[in-house]
Parts: structure tokens; C-alpha cells; sequence
């Protein structure tokens, strides 16, 4: 048996098996670092990419408590601006209510001053009507005239009498 056959040589075979090892060669020597650098690269990016993206999330996630930490700030001095407002409404308000009780309290002492006024007013009408019913009733019992201080006198004393 021979360990080399030249007519192999010439086969169809060996040669692309020859040309099939070469274009390996070639592609191993040639090819294979370029994929594996574009391959590389592209991991570098990706990796960047994610690196970048995990600090814009973390600039995120704090730029998120400051937003919430100034809108309970805000909420807070809103709730406080709310609570002095109503406090200062009440304080108004009370304020009002005391001019309008004041305002009601004078005009009560206002009309008990001129009901006062009327009655005393009238009094003193039904006296004189009454001092003139008197003098008129006297005039005609007695048959006599009587003057003005004798009436008043007897107006006062049966006013003192019977009124009082």
C-alpha cells in the first residue's frame, strides 16, 4: 500500500479540501480580527451605551427627589399659606361681627332713646290733655272759672295720685 498517491493529487476533491484550508488560513489570519474588532468595538459601545444610560438614570432618579422633595416644600408652605389665610379670614370676619354687634348695640340704645323720647313726648301731651279735661270738668262742676297755675296743680296732684 503506497502512502502517497499522486493520483489523488488530481482529484477534484483534494484540491477544494487545499483551497478550503487556505481560504481558512486566510480568513483566520485576515477576517477573523477584523469581525472580532467590529465585534469588539460595537461591545465597547454597547457597554458605554449602558454605562451612559445607568448614570442618566441615576441623574434621573435624583433629580426626581429633588423635584420631590421641592414639591412637598411646596405643598408645604401652600398648606401654610392656606391655614393663614383662613386665620386671617376668621380674624376679619370676627372683627365684622363685632362692628355689626356694635353697629346693632347703637342703634338699639338709639331707638330705646327715642322711644324714650316718644313716650315722655306723650306723657306730657296726655298731662296737658288731661290738666284741660280737668279744668274743663272743674270749670263745669264748680261753675267757676279756674286759672292756669290752679290747674296745673291739680294735674299734678292727682297725676302724682293716680299714675304713680
Amino acid at each position: 500500500m503506497e502512502l502517497f498517491i499522486l493520483e489523488y493529487l488530481h482529484s477534484q476533491y483534494f484540491w477544494t479540501t487545499v483551497a478550503f484550508l487556505i481560504l481558512l488560513g486566510i480568513m483566520q489570519k485576515f477576517v477573523v480580527p477584523a469581525v472580532l474588532g467590529v465585534l469588539d468595538a460595537r461591545a465597547a459601545q454597547i457597554a458605554s451605551d449602558l454605562d451612559a444610560a445607568e448614570r442618566g438614570r441615576l441623574q434621573a432618579e435624583g433629580t426626581l427627589a429633588e423635584y420631590s422633595a421641592q414639591l412637598a416644600q411646596a405643598r408645604k408652605e401652600a398648606a401654610e399659606l392656606v391655614s393663614k389665610a383662613r386665620a386671617e379670614a376668621e380674624a376679619l370676619a370676627n372683627e365684622r361681627i363685632k362692628q355689626v354687634e356694635a353697629d346693632l348695640a347703637r342703634k338699639a340704645d338709639d331707638a330705646r332713646k327715642s322711644i324714650e323720647a316718644a313716650r315722655e313726648e306723650a306723657l306730657r301731651s296726655v298731662q296737658k290733655d288731661v290738666a284741660e279735661i280737668a279744668v274743663q270738668v272743674a270749670q263745669k262742676l264748680l261753675d267757676s272759672t279756674v286759672d292756669a297755675k290752679l290747674a296745673a296743680s291739680l294735674t299734678d296732684k292727682a297725676m302724682a295720685k293716680g299714675l304713680n
